[in-house]
């Protein structure tokens, strides 16, 4: 009996064997086919991937590398995720605006569905994001996208900050909370149909925790890729953090739209969550993507990207501007040729300002605000250059290869605005310069961004020179990159013209 179930427990190994070996063989050989037609990279290795090909404190200089080698698509793995980063404009611009109808959706990442629960615009793909997205940007042109009263808007913060920065009265001081609240304030007041005071304890709280969530996205990121190690103790991805920041920014903004639907009158909208409102009323009782919820995430991704954007453009024209005072003194001399000082300048002098419009375009370039983007996803399998993407591939937007090709921008680490004026002193060159990229989804606030930026800057130069607040110890052009690149902390001397 015991020699019977002996041959029994060995056949059956041996039947076992087989199958885990045909199994793994089919596995494997299955992985080389889908290999074979996706663009190359490093070879993976087995359990890891690719995770130490992506090692290093720079990553932007890891893709560069890899471009270098691999050409402008080059395919990664990492955990359960086939990455195919994109380089070169002319290969984004391909797959991005020409193929953009199955390269626009969102991964399935643990930012996206943990934090947002693929809730809001960024995070959205598919049906519902392209109706939220119309509805938002249909909601946004109602209350001051494209029309003047967004210009008064943004001028009453631009001299509320002006007279910040007077009081300081030449001391050294740090631009970033200031900046933050004033350009905070621009898209409340079209979102909320308020601004908040640059003292208010629970306004700064919330900027700072939207900063600190910005700011962790280097680090926690790896979570979006590895979400298992989420549960190693202590937190050491702070992937925990990241969670508890975005739940009390949330709980903030749920409180705000709380207090708007107390006021709620159908017959006098005042502002964009006035509008959502009012469409969720009209489809109460119906199966509506309209919730609660879609809200608050809507609110929060206007926020955020309405505030970080322009806040970041801003602190890196300053540091800029300290670095090269050259370019600060062209600048202010072409706004007092066009403007003077009796008043403050407009949109309507844009036109006349070349070398400020060239300028904005050069900070846009070289501080690279957002050199990754937010990485999108395939919606079906999708052909490109002879190479074969499987259907959820994620595609990381390069746009810093752009920004940093020589061949379309000489000596691209000078700071340069000259670069963008010909020789009858006009602005060209400057479609390639792609901060708010482009296809289906472009950054909805760039025109908001651009008025700001042009607003903010002449006015700024206008009234104050920027210096260092150690001539002998000039801030570095130096950056942290997280969702966005931001300059290094460095303070600055904001010295009032007479």
């Amino acid at each position: 009996m015991f020699t019977y179930v002996v041959e029994l427990f060995s056949s059956s190994s041996g039947i076992v064997w087989t199958l885990l070996v045909l199994v793994v063989s089919y596995y494997l050989w299955n992985r080389h086919q889908k290999l074979k037609t996706l663009p190359p990279g490093p070879s993976p290795i087995p359990l890891l991937g690719n995770i130490l090909d992506l090692g290093g404190p720079n990553q932007l200089q890891v893709f560069r590398k890899l471009r270098e080698k691999y050409g402008d698509l080059v395919t990664l793995h990492v955990g359960s995720f086939t990455i195919v980063v994109v380089s070169g404009y002319d290969t984004l611009r391909e797959l991005f605006v020409k193929r953009g109808d199955v390269t626009s959706d969102r991964p399935d990442i643990f930012t996206i569905r943990e934090i947002t629960r693929r809730h809001g615009i960024a995070s959205r793909s598919g049906a519902e994001w392209k109706t939220h997205r119309t509805f938002a940007l249909g909601g946004l042109r109602d209350f001051g996208f494209g029309k003047k009263s967004l210009e008064g808007k943004i001028i009453e913060e631009v001299e509320i900050f002006l007279k910040n920065l007077d009081e300081k009265k030449g001391q050294p001081i740090c631009l970033d909370s200031y900046i933050h609240i004033s350009i905070g304030n621009i898209i409340c007041a079209i979102v909320f149909g308020k601004r908040f005071e640059h003292g208010d304890p629970v306004f700064i709280q919330l900027l700072a925790l939207v900063n600190e969530n910005l700011s962790l996205a280097g680090i926690a990121g790896l979570l979006n890729l590895l979400p298992g190690l989420r549960y190693i103790p202590g937190d050491p991805l702070s992937g925990g953090k990241v969670l508890s920041n975005a739940a009390t920014i949330f709980k903030y903004i749920g409180d705000l739209i709380t207090g708007h639907r107390e006021e709620y009158n159908e017959d006098n909208i005042k502002d964009l969550v006035d509008i959502y409102i009012k469409e969720m009323k009209k489809q109460e009782g119906q199966d509506t993507s309209f919730t609660d919820f879609q809200l608050v995430n809507t609110v929060a991704d206007l926020f955020v990207a309405g505030m970080e954007t322009t806040t970041t453009t801003l602190l890196w024209a300053v540091l800029f501007f300290i670095n090269n005072p050259d370019v600060q003194k062209r600048c202010h001399e072409e706004v007092m040729e066009v403007v003077g000082e009796g008043r403050f300048p407009s949109l309507s002098d844009r036109s006349q300002m070349p070398y400020i419009e060239a300028t904005i375009t050069e900070i846009l370039r070289r501080g690279d605000i957002a050199p990754l983007g937010i990485p999108h996803a395939t919606s079906e399998e999708l052909e490109f250059n002879g190479y074969v993407l499987p259907k959820g591939t994620m595609l990381v937007t390069n746009i810093n290869s752009v920004h940093s090709d020589p061949l379309l921008f000489p000596d691209p680490g000078r700071f340069d605005p000259s670069r963008f004026i010909d020789n009858d002193g006009k602005v060209h060159g400057t479609e390639r310069v792609i901060p708010f990229f482009f296809g289906r989804r472009v950054c909805m606030g760039e025109a908001l961004a651009r008025s700001e930026l042009f607003l903010f800057l002449t006015s700024m130069v206008q009234r104050f020179q920027f210096k260092p607040e150690d001539p002998d110890n000039i801030p570095p052009v130096k950056g942290n990159l997280g969702i966005t690149f931001k300059p290094c902390e460095y303070k600055c001397i904001a010295e009032k013209r007479l």
